[in-house]
């Protein structure tokens, strides 16, 4: 597409937004950015408040199974209404898309025709992941399952599987989930206010949605400038603090590490970088564990029958402590980067028999993270970390050597950037769990004592002594 033709799209696109009754402030513009990785984006014209109104959308210019779903075939309305709700607007978005009449054309020959996220990788650019489990997220051949089943029986012209992923792929990136409006017959709140949009409202019903205008604001998990608020007849776009003019305006897609923002939105930033996950699946700590490990020198953890660790696991389900994987993440005022469930199912992995036995008669709760954290299950926890790096097939400094080198395709340089995030999480994680220092008296562990000649046998005294002395703090 040439520059000519997408500022011509873009200009009937916001004379579409007028004929929709969206109100914009003047004090914004939609713009196209030189950089095409960057696309198009809102920036302020003028210094804004805090606080301050940016666009207004109403709700029925809001594109989703209520606002579109009549003006298509009305014989797959029920079809339709079936679908879970990204496969119902991806069938809607279709079939607007061959209708030469659509309301919708402006705004829809606006998104994009191309896009990063991982469902279009090729297998070779997906093996540059190597041990992120992001790839076992991405879904495509059950999302291809989904499209046979539902979209090819309704006969939608132009719905091949690579429309169908690409359409899939921008409600995915582009959506927003909203709270629905109440119906006539629903009591209205007795106090109104402005709903932050969000997905995380169990008791609220909402409609996956998509925002024409809203979505053409980039996400920055550090400059997010502004939100979007959800009325009973309207959304409205609202600055969150000061925006001078020139400034981006930017929406937040939220804590989401590196893996998912390409996962979903086909691209990376050092910005999300704080938010970086490595997940540890519960498999392969269990592994581990049912092998005999040395820890040390003089330390050796016994391995576990069967019989053991299914006891084991049996008190961590009870306990609320077994996942079947654990996130590990940067540490954070809020939260550290050790989950306390992976503490508590390590913990009873470790305690010798009588303390497993006395917890277990109990029915006592978990003891707090500061006595869940004792030096063993640091070691664990660390030689646990240590293992799941190895998965990878590069370190940490052959991949920051790839990344100044240069010379790679933005691909390559996205999947470099996300399994080096990683390996960062997992080795800070493991230099903190090296300092626990609780105490492991509860802990089954063996202790090998070194023999000594029979001339430098020390007194019963000293002997004793000298295996206090040895034993982990």
């Amino acid at each position: 597409m040439d520059s000519h033709d997408s500022e011509s799209k873009a200009e009937a696109f916001l004379a579409w937004l007028k004929t929709m009754g969206v109100v914009m402030s003047p004090k914004i513009a939609l713009v196209s950015f030189q950089s095409a990785s960057r696309g198009r984006g809102v920036v302020a014209l003028a210094d804004i408040e805090e606080d301050e109104g940016l666009f207004v959308i109403p709700r029925s210019a809001v594109l989703n199974t209520t606002t579109a779903l009549h003006a298509t075939d009305t014989a797959a309305t029920p079809a339709i209404l079936d679908m879970p709700s990204w496969l119902a607007l991806t069938a809607i978005i279709l079939a607007e898309g061959q209708r030469q009449d659509s309301k919708w054309a402006p705004y829809l020959a606006l998104l994009p025709r191309e896009l990063d996220s991982l469902v279009f990788w090729s297998e070779a650019e997906l093996k540059e992941l190597q041990a992120s489990t992001v790839v076992n997220k991405i879904g495509r051949s059950a999302a291809e399952d989904m499209f046979s089943q539902h979209i090819s029986p309704l006969k939608l012209g132009h719905s091949s599987v690579d429309m169908c992923h690409r359409v899939a792929s921008i409600i995915m990136a582009y959506a927003f989930d909203i709270p629905e409006k109440a119906s006539q017959d629903e009591p209205e709140n007795a106090e109104e206010g402005d709903d932050l949009v969000s997905d995380d409202e169990e008791d609220e019903k909402t409609i996956l949605s998509m925002i024409p205008l809203a979505d053409m604001l980039n996400a920055d998990a550090t400059r997010n400038n502004a939100r979007l608020c959800c009325y009973e007849n309207d959304l409205e776009m609202r600055s969150i603090k000061p925006i001078a003019k020139g400034e981006e305006i930017f929406n937040d897609y939220g804590q989401l590490p590196q893996s998912d923002l390409l996962r979903r939105y086909g691209y990376t930033t050092d910005n999300y970088a704080i938010y970086d996950v490595a997940e540890i699946s519960t498999v392969s700590i269990l592994s581990l564990l049912t092998k005999e490990q040395f820890l040390g020198t003089k330390v050796t953890l016994p391995s576990l029958s069967r019989e053991e660790l299914d006891r084991r696991v049996e008190l961590a389900l009870r306990e609320g402590v077994y996942e079947d994987s654990y996130d590990i993440c940067h540490s954070s005022p809020d939260a550290p980067s050790i989950p306390d469930e992976l503490l508590g199912l390590l913990y009873l992995l470790l305690l010798d028999a009588e303390n497993l036995a006395a917890i277990e008669s109990s029915q006592a709760s978990m003891s707090s993270r500061s006595k869940l954290a004792t030096a063993l299950v640091g070691q664990v926890v660390a030689m646990v970390l240590e293992s799941r790096a190895r998965e990878y097939s590069t370190t940490i400094e052959e991949d920051r050597t790839l990344l100044q080198a240069g010379n790679l395709t933005s691909r390559h340089q996205m999947a470099i950037q996300v399994r080096l995030g990683e390996k960062v999480v997992l080795e800070k994680a493991s230099q903190e769990a090296k300092l626990f220092e609780g105490s492991d008296k509860k802990m089954r562990l063996k202790q090998d004592s070194p023999s000594e000649p029979q001339s430098k046998k020390r007194k019963p005294e000293e002997n004793a002594a000298g295996r206090k002395k040895g034993r982990m703090r």
